[in-house]
């Protein structure tokens, strides 16, 4: 009866586990009509997803076609709770960044560091322009 037990209690510890992972691992996607910069790599157009992983640390896994890369964002709070999933970039005369993702429901978003060329596009004054593109949470 103790082994019994004590079985139950592993398989539901596991199922838990899983549970929680799967509660902290959500995918956005989106069409992006253009090229962009997320981190210091260049993503071409196309359906991008983007899969936050959050254990401790969250991590933004962004994947276009066979290009694939890691982000480590930082937390950002918002009130009201967002009533769309966007992803937020900044547009510097024709060279867009990735700045931030957002989930429909959640006061949490997340901001990407910006990447060297854009820090140098902004102190050299450059037009920036933001730019929203509603995308699908899944």
């Amino acid at each position: 009866m103790k082994k019994q037990a004590a079985a139950l209690l592993i398989l539901m510890l596991a199922g838990l586990t899983g549970l929680v992972n799967a509660q902290t691992s959500r995918v956005i996607k989106a069409q992006v009509p253009f090229d962009f910069v997320a981190g210091d790599r260049v993503l071409t157009a196309g359906e991008t997803s983007i899969k936050i992983e959050s254990d401790g640390q969250t991590v933004l896994w962004i994947t276009r076609g066979n290009e694939h890369m890691a982000a480590l964002p930082n937390a950002s709070e918002s009130m009201p709770p967002s009533e769309i999933t966007y992803l937020g970039f900044r547009e510097y005369q024709g060279h867009y960044f990735l700045s931030s993702i957002h989930r429909q429901g959640e006061s949490r978003g997340y901001q990407l560091p910006m990447s060297t060329l854009e820090r140098e596009l902004r102190a050299q004054n450059v037009t920036e322009k933001d730019v929203t593109l509603v995308a699908s949470l899944q």
